[in-house]
């Protein structure tokens, strides 16, 4: 009897675990990469590298995400990302070091919208990869590499793709329009530190999207937030059907912080450091229901405010993605990167991607 006991407590435990778990779920994305890359380059320099890696077209990353209702339409969710490189076994850290570089976050949500607090993703990063037929790539997307997430040592923004301490509210979608607001403090008493934050609106009607994006940051955040830089940028995108058009326009205005003495007395202001501008155009056509060709030519032109100096970088990229399943599939793409006063560079992979 008490053997019978103890298997009808074991079960109702298990049932009870069980329930509780029924909305936390496991998922993530692995892609594997074979290619060839060599950015622009010094004239006469070889720069071509071989390589196997990971998360060409996307970053490949494993997530826990959850959430309880609380009645009444309230709901309490949490989120826990970290970007993976498969190719090594390595987890891949934010900017700030940290092991759920991808997301880290906690909210509330209801008819009243959102409101998250932790490391969430930054509107700014959120339209560029809507708006291009290459998404969040990293290696292939001239509108994230000229963005600076990566590759890029001229123009874009010292910010991460998701904000670190912050606090996201996100409106609920009426009538196809969705607003966002993002404040990250400083969190140090450190001189001319600032705070930041970020305001975006989108609208979804049918085949037509569109987004505009204004952010307000604090420079270089590894530290402190020191100095400035404000950030305009528009994307929209229209499916026409038999081809679907990206369109991307972002500003970028960089301040730097200095000492400024008036009166013998110390204060801190700030001067122009860099001034960008970055353009995109794509598309997609699908092929088949499975198959889709994806082109984009992006540009970003910098001034060095401080020298004069003008940069341009040119980005053609041409890919082709087929879908074997509703979770796997395979992708080949070319790039072609040119810059001023280098030698232009061509990259091109083959890789498998997979969703669970």
């Amino acid at each position: 009897m008490f053997a019978k006991k103890n298997l009808v407590a074991a079960a109702a435990l298990l049932a009870v675990a069980g329930a509780a778990q029924a909305d936390v779920k496991l998922y993530g994305y692995v892609e594997m990469d074979v290619g060839s890359y060599e950015l622009a380059h010094t004239k006469g320099t070889p720069s071509r590298v071989t390589k196997v890696q990971s998360g060409d077209m996307m970053t490949s990353f494993i997530g826990f995400a959850g959430s309880e209702d609380l009645g009444g339409g309230l709901k309490a969710e949490f989120t826990l990302e970290s970007f993976l490189a498969a190719d090594s076994g390595s987890t891949l850290a934010n900017n700030h070091g940290g092991f759920w570089g991808r997301g880290s976050n906690v909210a509330l949500s209801g008819g009243f919208g959102k409101v998250a607090l932790g490391q969430y993703d930054n509107a700014l990063f959120t339209s560029g990869y809507t708006y291009n037929p290459f998404g969040s790539s990293m290696t292939f997307s001239p509108t994230m590499r000229h963005l600076a997430y990566i590759g890029q040592t001229q123009g874009g923004v010292s910010f991460d793709t998701g904000w670190i301490n912050s606090i996201t509210y996100e409106t609920p979608v009426m009538g196809g329009f969705q607003g966002i607001a993002q404040y990250a403090p400083k969190e140090t008493t450190v001189a001319g530190t600032k705070n930041s934050y970020t305001l975006a609106g989108s609208y979804n009607a049918g085949p037509f999207s569109a987004m505009l994006t204004y952010v307000n940051a604090g420079k270089a955040p590894s530290t402190a937030w020191t100095g400035e830089e404000k950030v305009w940028s528009a994307g929209a995108s229209y499916d026409f059907g038999v081809v679907k058009a990206f369109a991307q326009y972002t500003d970028i205005n960089e301040k730097d912080s200095v000492a400024v003495v008036v009166s013998n007395t110390v204060t801190n202001g700030a001067v122009d450091a860099n001034k960008t501008k970055i353009y995109q155009l794509g598309v997609t056509v699908p092929v088949t229901d499975k198959a889709n060709i994806m082109a984009s030519y992006g540009e970003s032109k910098n001034k060095v405010t401080s020298t004069g100096d003008k940069y341009k970088d040119r980005i053609l990229s041409i890919g082709y993605d087929y879908a074997l399943s509703k979770r796997t599939g395979v992708f080949g793409a070319f790039m072609n990167n040119d810059a001023t006063e280098k030698d232009s560079g061509q990259s091109f992979a083959v890789g498998v991607k997979h969703s669970f």
